[in-house]
């Protein structure tokens, strides 16, 4: 009885670790993902700007070739 009990234990102690493994892998993965998200959202904002900049350039482009 007591070997019995002792093998359920030891299998659920098996499940429970490869399921913690499994965990830890997908907070990493998460994390990584997280980090490179930043970085593309970080990159996006740069390039908004740098557009956003272009077009006020070509607005005033326009101004000055309307106006004379």
């Amino acid at each position: 009885m007591f070997a019995g009990v002792g093998v359920a234990l030891s299998i659920l102690a098996f499940f429970i670790k490869r399921n913690k493994w499994e965990i830890d892998d997908m907070k990493e993965r998460l994390r990584y993902m997280e980090i490179s998200h930043a970085g593309q959202c970080k990159d996006v904002e740069h390039l908004n700007k740098i557009s956003e900049d272009r077009r006020r350039d070509v607005q005033k482009l326009f101004e000055k070739v309307e106006g004379k």
